[in-house]
């Protein structure tokens, strides 16, 4: 990509180009011609509207797969409080869960004030 400069950029400065080509057809760029430049910038068009298709279709996707791990999220949870409850606080199956035994949990510390 050109440095420093968006697609759009790039597409105004050719559009500026060809222009002036268009008015000036005795102007001539090595291995370059008026017509080669035109269909540089049409596939350029088009790669960057394909661009911006995949980038919606990504971003639909991502969100999908997102509000499926939410919601899959949502039961794990409520499987390991209910484990909790149904196996109890320090059984190794709510640590199966991914729950902590409450006989693994460090004990808090008392919230003494100096003076």
């Amino acid at each position: 990509m050109a440095r420093g400069k968006s697609i759009d950029e790039v597409l105004a400065d050719a559009e500026k180009l060809l222009r002036v080509w268009a008015d000036n057809p005795e102007f001539a760029l090595s291995g370059v011609t008026l017509v080669s430049l035109q269909a540089m910038v049409d596939d350029l068009r088009a790669k960057r509207t394909q661009v911006e298709t995949t980038r919606t279709q990504l971003t639909k996707e991502v969100n999908d797969a997102n509000d499926s791990a939410d919601a899959v999220n949502a039961i794990v949870t409520r499987g390991r409080a209910s484990g909790r409850g149904y196996f109890g606080p320090n059984s190794s199956q709510y640590e199966q869960l991914g729950g902590t035994r409450t006989s693994e949990k460090k004990p808090r510390k008392s919230g003494k004030k100096s003076s």
